[in-house]
């Protein structure tokens, strides 16, 4: 799928960024945070953000990687609640901000705008319930799936990298570290991926896919 900026044309573009304002953010940084009432919206334009929040148990679980033309915190800017996640840079990040009553308006005035949140917005739910369903599966159908997931987003069809911690990828597999440790040794093992420093070089997909059924 296109993040949101790819859904939208040069003159949607110019829009925004007449209407925003860039800013850098060092590694580091923490954008929001979970509960936090603020309402501005970013658009990633360079760098990795981390989405994460707290279990019930007091466990800070990864929800997702968001980065080069993503959208972030566009629910709070909508219907006004805290925020539900916490963001922070994983690099040095440098993105369009815009005030939540800016982005309300312009989705009013421009439907395409409105389209290109709306299929971000679905796209998302869709992501969030496919986990729910790998939640019981094997350690390696979640991380298979997870590797998946971030491929796609990344325009990766059969090969490439993904940048991934082993942390954030066990966060968001729902995996314990030492489970993943043994999944990532096994998928190396077998050819289908290679690992560096926050890195996962993924050869071959396809055989991801065969390891979810």
């Amino acid at each position: 799928m296109d993040r949101f900026w790819g859904l939208l044309t040069p003159a949607e573009h110019e829009v925004l960024g007449a209407t925003g304002a860039e800013r850098d953010y060092p590694p580091g940084s923490v954008i929001c945070a979970e509960g936090e009432v603020t309402r501005h919206v970013l658009v990633v334009r360079r760098g990795l953000l981390r989405v994460t929040a707290t279990t019930a148990n007091g466990y800070e679980k990864v929800l997702a990687i968001r980065g080069s033309g993503d959208i972030v915190g566009e629910r709070s800017a909508v219907d006004g609640l805290p925020r539900s996640a916490t963001v922070c840079a994983l690099n040095a990040v440098r993105a369009l901000v815009l005030s939540a009553p800016t982005f309300v308006a312009l989705c009013q005035r421009y439907p395409r705008i409105s389209w290109a949140v709306l299929t971000v917005v679905i796209t998302r739910q869709r992501d969030t319930d496919r986990q729910r369903t790998q939640i019981s599966g094997t350690a390696t159908q979640r991380v298979a799936a997870v590797l998946i997931d971030v491929a796609l987003r990344r325009g990766i069809a059969d090969q490439g990298a993904v940048s991934l911690s082993q942390e954030e990828l066990a966060g968001i597999a729902g995996t314990s570290r030492e489970s993943l440790v043994r999944v990532l040794r096994s998928l190396r093992e077998r050819g289908i991926i290679s690992t560096g420093r926050r890195k996962i070089e993924i050869h071959q997909v396809s055989r991801l896919y065969d390891l979810t059924n």
